[in-house]
């Protein structure tokens, strides 16, 4: 078990990191969406993350992030 929580945690690291790497492209066609990426590719968007989410079949395991051309500001 703890080798495929392993795995999973570097393949959402691995998509993640690519979204970072590809922003700017992402943010010419998703801007002001939220994404589901997994395996480094584009495999849904909705401007709502919710219904984003209840459209993914394992969303656990799926990176969603929002693209905005905006900065966004963090309150932590």
């Amino acid at each position: 078990m703890p080798d495929e929580l392993s795995r999973k945690l570097h393949a959402f690291e691995a998509d993640h990191r690519w979204i970072t790497e590809n922003f700017e492209t992402l943010s010419e066609q998703y801007v002001d969406l939220w994404i589901a990426v997994k395996n480094c590719r584009v495999i849904g968007s909705d401007p709502d993350p919710a219904t984003q989410r209840s459209k993914l079949s394992d969303p656990a395991d799926t990176c969603v992030e929002f693209i905005t051309r905006e900065p966004l500001e963090m309150v932590l």
